[in-house]
């Protein structure tokens, strides 16, 4: 697997729909084509999108000093604060500097249920409110910042749950739809990697997780080859550094200001009989500050993810018969900035 030259790059290709048609169900056939020949697509022309402005309320947040966004930190960062999956998240360097910072925020700004109506506490937490920073604690640029991110919420779940329509009606499969009907652990994360080095990596993720830092031509990775879980929505804003494993070799994904990119994850491959393949994909380290906001809408905590659209059992099901304990495996491992290896149990 190489890193093919960007002038020959076949990903400028990947289809780019137009929001008002996948909305009103004319883009079915497209977007299960451009997932079955690319693996992702993009959406463009969202109505009330505001990338700049969530670019820019990212920018005004992290730069806050760090005992001013440990305050919104999760419990794993601050023993001090009860949230365990939203809020604030991020791992250092060796010279103690963040070198990686998340900000995760869900679906609930309160918590309607207790414990004992849940079958167990990862239930619980999935269900989690959302944290917020005060005002006072924002420059006067950021005061906004819930606004417009409660609003990007907002525009990524309508699509998310549109797309997952749409996906359903092209393969037949109406019982995909129902899957999604509470969507719990569903997150909307901020994202921001700082140059790093080397010895910084090894770090981030565990010796065993399976991950690599290291591209084939030496360069670092702020994230490592891996295919998504679920359903996907990524902006990248105007930001390089995300490559796609295409046709066996590593591509640079153009960055399309004003887009969401669309890709599935190893769970739809499975229930969807391969017809929806993942998209592996990877971040290199470009050696400056990169924002980003991937959106992962999930699967509702007792969606039973044992049966694939044909009746088969799929790989997940052989161990996990619904996605929530299953979830709680993926976020332990995939979740450092935020969770210990215990958080949600």
């Amino acid at each position: 697997m190489v890193v093919k030259d960007t002038l020959q790059n076949p990903l400028a290709n990947a289809p780019k729909l137009d929001y008002t048609r996948i909305m009103n169900g004319g883009a079915r056939e497209e977007i299960l084509q451009s997932m079955k020949d690319y693996a992702f697509f993009y959406i463009v022309n969202i109505p009330n999108f505001d990338p700049q402005g969530e670019v820019d309320v990212m920018e005004n947040f992290f730069n806050q000093p760090q005992e001013v966004k440990e305050k919104y930190a999760s419990i794993k960062n601050n023993s001090s604060n009860s949230n365990v999956l939203r809020g604030y998240g991020f791992t250092k360097s060796s010279a103690g500097q963040p070198i990686e910072e998340v900000f995760n925020i869900g679906q609930y700004e309160r918590r309607d249920i207790q414990i004992e109506d849940v079958s167990c506490r990862a239930e619980y937490i999935a269900r989690e409110p959302n944290v917020w920073p005060e005002e006072t604690d924002l420059e006067s640029s950021s005061k906004n910042f819930q606004a417009v991110l409660q609003n990007g919420f907002k525009i990524r779940m309508k699509l998310a749950r549109k797309l997952v329509e749409e996906i359903a009606a092209g393969l037949k499969y109406p019982q995909f739809v129902e899957l999604f009907k509470e969507a719990e652990f569903s997150s909307f994360y901020l994202k921001k990697y700082t140059e790093r080095e080397e010895k910084d990596n090894k770090v981030i993720y565990e010796a065993d997780s399976g991950y690599t830092m290291k591209a084939e031509d030496g360069r670092d990775l702020s994230i490592p080859s891996h295919v998504d879980t679920t359903v996907t929505l990524l902006a990248t804003y105007s930001n390089g550094g995300l490559q796609a494993l295409y046709k066996d070799s590593w591509y640079d994904v153009p960055s399309v200001m004003g887009s969401l990119l669309v890709m599935s994850g190893q769970l739809i491959e499975e229930l969807s009989d391969g017809k929806l393949p993942p998209l592996r994909h990877r971040v290199i380290d470009i050696k400056a500050d990169r924002y980003s906001t991937p959106f992962f809408f999930n699967p509702s905590f007792h969606a039973d993810i044992s049966k694939s659209l044909s009746g088969i059992e799929t790989v997940t099901g052989k161990e996990h018969k619904t996605f929530g304990p299953w979830q709680v495996i993926q976020l332990h491992r995939d979740e450092p900035l935020l969770l210990h290896s215990q958080s949600l149990n």
